[in-house]
C-alpha cells in the first residue's frame, strides 16, 4: 500500500483503492511499454499545490492516460470507463485529459509518479513518463536568544539560534563579525515523526575577553535571522561592573526616603520654634527695697 494513501485523509478507502487499482493495472499488463529517457522534475511546498502535465500528444486520439504512484492509481482518464471513484480526493483532472492538479501537499506526497499513456490505433504499445515530485517546507525565521555571564571573571556569551517547520533537514549556519573568539558548541536537527518536518538549532560560544562588540546572525537555507550584538561591555575590570537591574531603583528609593526624613525633621523643628514664640512673657514683681526685713541703709 502506498505511503501517501496511509497518511493522507484525501484518499479513497484503501481496500477499495487496492482492488480498483488492480483492475486498472490489469488493463496495462498486456501492453509493451516505451519509457521516456529523462524523468520530469516537479517541486511543491507543504500546504501548496502542483500540476502534473502528462506529455499527451494533442493531435492523437487518446484511449487512456493514468497518473500512478508505484502500483497506486492517482487520477486519470479512460475513454469508456469512469475512474472518478478511484482518484485521490486531493486531485483534479482538467478537461484536456492530460493535466492533473494535486493540492494540500504534505511530505508523504514526495516521490516518483508515472504517466501511462495509450493512444487509439497504437496496437498494444503504451508510453510511460516518470515525474519526480519533491515536496519541501520553508523554515520559520530563525530566532536568537543570548545569555552572557562572568564566571571566574571570564566574560563570555552563549547564543542559540532555532528555526522549525522546514524540509529537508538543513544545518543552521552563522554569520559572525568581530574580534572575539567563537565556536559552535552544539547543533541539532529534529524531525517530527508525524509531519516529517524538521526543527534546526545551533548554539555558539563567544569569548568576550578581547573587548569590542561582536555582531552575529544565523541562517537556515535562505532564511536569515535578525542581527544582534554581544560583548558590548568587553571584559569587565571588576565584577562590580555588572549592576543588577534592581540596584538603581533601590538607591533612588533610599535617597527619596532620606530626603523625606530630613524634610520632616526640619518641619518639626520649625513648628517647635513657632510654638515657643507664641507663649506670653510673665511680668516679674519689682523688688521692694523698703519691705520689712530689709535694711534700707
Amino acid at each position: 500500500m502506498d505511503t501517501a494513501s496511509r497518511c493522507d485523509p484525501h484518499f479513497p478507502n484503501p481496500r477499495l483503492s487496492f482492488w480498483l487499482s488492480a483492475l486498472v493495472l490489469t488493463m496495462t499488463w498486456s501492453f509493451s511499454v516505451t519509457e521516456s529517457a529523462a524523468p520530469i522534475q516537479l517541486r511543491g511546498e507543504v500546504g501548496g499545490k502542483v500540476t502534473f502535465r502528462c506529455p499527451v500528444a494533442k493531435q492523437r486520439a487518446l484511449k487512456f492516460v493514468y497518473l500512478q504512484r508505484r502500483k497506486t492509481f492517482v487520477n486519470g482518464y479512460h475513454m469508456t470507463k469512469d475512474l472518478s471513484v478511484l482518484a485521490w480526493k486531493n486531485t483534479r483532472m482538467d478537461d484536456d485529459n492530460r493535466t492533473i492538479h494535486m493540492f494540500d501537499l504534505n511530505m508523504s506526497h514526495s516521490g516518483d509518479y508515472r504517466c501511462v499513456i495509450h493512444y487509439i490505433g497504437s496496437a498494444n504499445q503504451i508510453v510511460e513518463t516518470t515525474i519526480h515530485l519533491a515536496v519541501t517546507a520553508t523554515y520559520s525565521k530563525p530566532a536568537l536568544t543570548k545569555h552572557c555571564s562572568d564566571e571566574n571573571r571570564n566574560f563570555s556569551c552563549q547564543v542559540t539560534c532555532a528555526s522549525h517547520g522546514g524540509y529537508p533537514g538543513t544545518e543552521m549556519m552563522w554569520n559572525v563579525s568581530g574580534t572575539q573568539m567563537w565556536k559552535v558548541v552544539n547543533s541539532s536537527e529534529m524531525s517530527n515523526p508525524n509531519t516529517m518536518l524538521v526543527s534546526s538549532s545551533s548554539t555558539t560560544y563567544i569569548n568576550c575577553s578581547n573587548g569590542g562588540v561582536t555582531s552575529l546572525s544565523c541562517f537556515v537555507g535562505n532564511i536569515t535571522s535578525d542581527t544582534i550584538r554581544v560583548c558590548e561591555r568587553g571584559k569587565p575590570k571588576d565584577p562590580s561592573d555588572y549592576t543588577s537591574p534592581y540596584v538603581i531603583p533601590a538607591v533612588c528609593a533610599v535617597v527619596v526616603v532620606s530626603m523625606l526624613a530630613l524634610l520632616l525633621l526640619w518641619w518639626r523643628r520649625k513648628k517647635g520654634q513657632q510654638r515657643s514664640a507664641a507663649v506670653p512673657l510673665r511680668e516679674v514683681e519689682p523688688l521692694n527695697e523698703n519691705k520689712e526685713g530689709i535694711d534700707a541703709s
